[in-house]
C-alpha cells in the first residue's frame, strides 16, 4: 500500500486524523481532534458494527454527540490512508488483531497514539510492545496517551491534565504540542515501563475500589490509595521503569477518576461484583489483574491488592473473604 503521512509534522485545519475505534474513548478523540483542533477525522469501526450504526444514524453514543463532519466509516484504509496521526481506541485484548491488520500499511512517518490503558493477557506485554512487535514499517512514536478524564466530563468542557509518554522525546513533546488546548493540557515523559504499568493498573485499583464501595467499606479508599502504588512502583522497578511515574498522572494521579467517580467502569464494575449484580460494559482491569500477576511472579515481586482481586475475579475466595485476607496479613512498619 502507498505511504502515508508526511515527512514532517504538521496538523494545521487541513490534515486528517484517523481514529481507530468508536467506543467510548475513541469517539471522545474523534469529537476532540475534530472540534476541539479543527483536524479532518475519519473515524473507522468494522462494517457491520452496531456501534458504528448507532453512530450512522444518531450521530451519538451514551456519551457524546459527534460533530457533523466527522467521516465514518467501517473501511481501514479509509480511516488510515493520508493521515498524518491514527488514534487507536480499541479493548487492549483486541490491540495486537488490530496491529496485524495495520501491518500491510507504511505508516513510517504517521503518528500513532495509543489511546487506551492495558496489558496483552497472554503475553504481559505492554501495548506500546505490541504495536512495536507488529508494526513491520514502524511509525511515529507510538506515543501513550494516558491520564484521568471521562468523555461526559470533558465534552462539558470540564478541562483536566492528562501525559503523552514515548521512548522517543522529541515525538512526546511534539504530540503535546500539537493536541493540548484549553480543555486538556499535556505532560509528557520517556517513562514507558512506569507510565503504561500504572495506567493499566490503576484500573485493577479501581476494581478494589468499587469492591469496597459494594461492601459498604468505601473509607478503606484512603488506605488503597496510600498502599496500592506501593505494590505497582515495586513491579515497575522491578521491569526497569522509573518508580516515580506511579506517582504521576497515568497511575495516582488517575484515581479521583477511577476509584471514586461515577464514570468509572472499573469501579462500577467493582461494585457490582461485590453487590452480587449483573454489569454491563467493559472492565479492563479484569484481564490486567491476570497479566499483572503473570509479570510480578516472573519478576518476583509482591503483589498483595492485585492477589485478592484476582482470587475474587478467579471466584477463588468469595468478595468479604478476599478482603479479610488482606486484614490477616502480619502488621508491619
Amino acid at each position: 500500500m502507498p505511504g502515508i503521512g508526511s515527512a514532517i509534522w504538521m496538523t494545521d485545519s487541513g490534515k486528517k486524523v484517523g481514529v481507530l475505534g468508536c467506543g467510548r474513548w475513541g469517539s471522545f478523540h474523534a469529537w476532540y481532534a475534530s472540534s476541539r483542533l479543527g483536524f479532518r477525522v475519519s473515524a473507522y469501526e468494522p462494517a457491520g458494527s452496531g456501534v458504528l450504526a448507532r453512530l450512522r444514524d444518531t450521530g451519538a453514543n451514551d456519551y457524546l454527540s459527534l460533530p457533523e463532519d466527522v467521516w465514518l466509516t467501517g473501511d481501514l484504509t479509509e480511516a488510515v490512508v493520508d493521515s498524518e496521526a491514527i488514534a487507536i481506541a480499541v479493548p487492549a485484548q483486541e490491540l495486537r488483531s488490530l496491529v496485524e491488520s495495520l501491518s500491510g500499511f507504511d505508516l513510517s512517518d504517521t503518528l500513532v497514539l495509543l489511546c487506551m490503558k492495558g496489558l496483552e493477557l497472554e503475553t504481559g506485554l505492554r501495548l506500546s510492545e505490541v504495536v512495536h512487535a507488529g508494526l513491520e514499517s514502524g511509525c511515529r512514536g507510538p506515543v501513550s496517551w494516558l491520564g484521568p478524564g471521562h468523555p461526559q466530563e470533558l465534552t462539558r468542557s470540564i478541562p483536566s491534565c492528562m501525559l503523552l509518554v514515548s521512548d522517543d522525546d522529541e515525538v512526546a513533546i511534539a504530540a503535546s504540542e500539537d493536541f493540548g488546548s484549553e480543555l486538556i493540557r499535556f505532560y509528557w515523559s520517556t517513562d514507558l515501563i512506569g507510565c503504561e504499568i500504572g495506567a493499566a493498573a490503576k484500573n485493577v485499583v479501581g476494581i478494589a475500589a468499587g469492591i469496597l464501595d459494594g461492601l459498604g467499606l468505601g473509607s478503606l479508599k484512603g488506605p488503597l490509595m496510600a498502599r496500592a502504588p506501593q505494590e505497582i512502583a515495586r513491579l515497575v522497578s522491578a521491569l526497569g521503569g522509573d518508580w516515580r511515574s506511579v506517582y504521576g498522572l497515568s497511575h495516582l494521579g488517575d484515581y479521583e477518576a477511577t476509584l471514586f467517580s461515577r464514570y468509572s467502569r472499573n469501579r462500577g464494575f467493582g461494585e457490582a461484583l461485590a453487590l452480587g449484580r449483573e454489569f454491563e460494559g467493559l472492565a479492563e482491569g479484569v484481564p490486567t489483574a491476570a497479566a499483572l500477576l503473570g509479570l510480578a511472579l516472573r519478576h518476583g515481586v509482591e503483589m498483595p491488592i492485585t492477589e485478592a482481586v484476582q482470587s475474587i475475579l478467579t471466584g477463588e475466595t468469595c468478595v468479604r473473604a478476599g478482603i479479610d485476607r488482606l486484614f490477616s496479613r502480619p502488621q508491619r512498619d
